[in-house]
């Protein structure tokens, strides 16, 4: 009986643990899923900002922010973004991240005023969704070419013309222009197909550097949302069917929370020396720090400070249109600046120096590209500067040769001391400057105690005669 009793007590009990067990599993599943609709419920929307040219900096910030967003599962990534055009490669370089990116990428004109040129419509065109603010403006995607190739040729067969023959002819700078152009088109013409956008307008910008106003790029199917501020942006875009690397997908922004992503230390470094007014700024003071130490050897901190501001020149002028012709220039006048202090010119190669090197500047960026080129203000300020400086080199080298030795033997030349021994024509000494020094009669015998005259030296032995009619005590 006992056994019977404690066989249903220890049956009772294994079954209370089972539901037990089988409850608490329950509640945990509940748990989990009602985890996991808050985690659904939690969107995320991340928003990073593209302002100026774009360089190679710009394509790590927008990467790094892409990667960020798909790491935390968010729903979409806005891009803000004014900017007057930039570089090729790293325009390819961010639509190719912007078309592989596992979020919809929303780019977005703004704030009001903004601009989207040149390499902007490129990166425009290949995001998920297109927006502008109101009172911007895109366009002007005309590619021109690094190191200016083929700059101011014109068509052989028709010189006052400057349109591109649609068939390749013996001028490879009209070559060059049109692969640049025929690419532009394909590329421009292929993104706006992928996303269902205006073709020929994106053709237009690069054919005819066409430019339009918001309103106008909404009307033409340039763009697909014209929003005045973020909310309204958001608002506009939820529900939006895009075309992903992966299909179709439909967006879900509504009651998402926006986290803005700043820019680093690093970043603003990088965009700090990207501006092409400091970029020759750097170069002209790399180059004067260069030209100082050829002058005076081992001063060294002009040197030092010459080679990074060069460095960092170099880095500057990737966002730039370069002419080969206005950089020759520019390393010309640094030859005329360097054999000035070897060559008595009499400052013909200093003026001429200067000329090359403002003609240089001149030359050296085309802005036809949409990208800001230097100031002339400040290329007139840096030539006056160099002016300056190259005068006060010439009148401080000028000076310390007009200048009375203050040390070594050439001290000593004509100066007086008093004999300590009688000098002849062999030996002698003389007490000058607090010194014992040897000394040599060139004319007779000098007694002791009798003033001297230094006329000249030999070695470590003073060539001395002695000043008549006077008389030491």
């Amino acid at each position: 009986m006992f056994w019977s009793l404690s066989l249903v007590l220890c049956i009772t009990l294994l079954s209370c643990q089972k539901e037990t067990d089988e409850s608490k599993k329950k509640q945990d599943a509940s748990k989990d899923v009602s985890n996991k609709k808050t985690i659904i419920k939690q969107k995320l929307i991340y928003q990073v900002t593209l302002k100026g040219a774009i360089t190679p900096s710009s394509t790590e910030k927008l990467s790094n922010a892409i990667t960020k967003a798909e790491e935390n599962k968010a729903s979409a990534l806005i891009v803000t973004m004014d900017t007057p055009g930039g570089l090729v490669s790293s325009t390819d370089d961010i639509i190719r991240r912007i078309l592989s990116a596992e979020i919809p990428i929303i780019t977005y004109i703004s704030p009001l005023g903004a601009a989207c040129g040149s390499a902007g419509v490129y990166i425009l065109y290949a995001s998920h969704i297109a927006a502008m603010a109101p009172a911007t403006n895109i366009g002007s995607a005309t590619p021109v070419s690094l190191g200016g190739f083929g700059a101011g040729k014109k068509d052989k067969i028709n010189p006052k013309s400057d349109r591109i023959p649609k068939t390749a002819g013996a001028n490879d700078a009209l070559n060059m222009k049109r692969k640049l152009i025929n690419h532009a088109r394909a590329q421009i013409r292929s993104l706006a197909q992928y996303h269902g956008r205006n073709t020929k307008f994106g053709e237009d910008t690069i054919t005819k550097a066409t430019n339009l106003s918001a309103s106008e790029a909404y009307k033409r199917n340039a763009i697909d949302i014209i929003a005045k501020d973020k909310t309204e942006l958001i608002a506009k875009a939820h529900g939006r069917l895009v075309h992903m690397n992966s299909g179709k997908l439909r967006l879900s922004l509504k009651d998402a929370k926006l986290i803005v992503i700043e820019s680093g230390l690093r970043h603003k470094l990088l965009d700090f020396f990207a501006n092409p007014n400091l970029a020759y700024f750097l170069m002209m003071l790399g180059i004067l720090g260069i030209i100082a130490e050829v002058k005076s050897p081992g001063l060294i901190f002009p040197g030092v400070v010459g080679s990074i501001s060069m460095i960092l020149g170099l880095y500057a002028f990737q966002t730039i249109s370069i002419d080969y012709t206005g950089l020759a220039l520019i390393g010309l006048s640094v030859i005329l600046f360097i054999l000035e202090f070897h060559i008595i010119s009499y400052g013909l190669l200093s003026l001429a120096g200067l000329g090359t090197m403002t003609l240089g500047a001149i030359m050296l960026v085309r802005n036809s590209d949409g990208v800001t080129g230097f100031s002339i203000t400040l290329i007139i300020i840096i030539t006056l500067i160099t002016a300056f400086l190259l005068a006060l080199i010439a009148y401080l080298g000028a000076s310390s040769q007009r200048a009375t030795p203050s040390s070594g033997y050439e001290k000593l030349l004509n100066e007086t001391g008093i004999s300590k021994t009688p000098i002849d024509k062999n030996k002698g000494t003389i007490f000058i400057h607090g010194e014992t020094w040897q000394a040599r009669s060139i004319k007779g015998t000098i007694a002791a105690q009798s003033q001297v005259r230094i006329l000249s030296y030999n070695g470590l032995v003073l060539n001395v005669e002695e000043i008549e009619n006077e008389q030491n005590t």
